[in-house]
């Protein structure tokens, strides 16, 4: 690629993750209630957008303190949103998944909002939205991808 070509990407992908933001934000349920803090709600989001991570990646890509991820993981697991499961080679490293108990909240609580947001596709045709549901899905796939391979390329160094 050229460094035209190089900016181009970039930009692009800056313009889209503004937009979405602004147009999609709602989208990200607020999980908050009795048991879960906004912070415990942000941890339990980033999960369900990761699928498995660690008390690691949750600390850096939230910015939020290693004692502070530590307690909040551990909260949430005690109050069994999270599913701890040790690596099977280096011990030190813990998976985190959500437990049924976080996908249920997540799917009652993205439920009650999904009619008012779906609303704003009626816009569109039945083509149009297939065609941007098509598009999304290809470049999570290869956003994906680009992240795996990268992550798997620095493990390697």
């Amino acid at each position: 690629m050229t460094k035209k070509d190089n900016r181009e990407l970039i930009l692009n992908m800056v313009n889209f993750y503004s937009l979405f933001n602004v147009e999609f934000i709602d989208l990200i349920p607020d999980l908050t209630n009795t048991e879960i803090t906004p912070l415990l709600s942000k941890i339990l989001n980033f999960i369900h957008f990761e699928g498995t991570t660690t008390a690691s990646r949750i600390s850096k890509k939230l910015n939020i303190s290693v004692p502070n991820t530590s307690r909040s993981i551990n909260a949430l697991y005690n109050l069994g949103y999270l599913i701890k499961k040790q690596d099977e080679k280096d011990k030190r490293i813990v998976y985190l998944s959500l437990s049924n108990k976080s996908l249920n909240l997540i799917s009652s609580v993205a439920a009650t909002g999904e009619d008012i947001f779906l609303e704003r596709f009626n816009v569109l045709s039945n083509e149009e939205i297939a065609e941007l549901s098509q598009s999304l899905l290809k470049a999570q796939n290869l956003i994906i991808k680009m992240r795996d391979l990268y992550e798997d390329k620095k493990t390697m160094k």
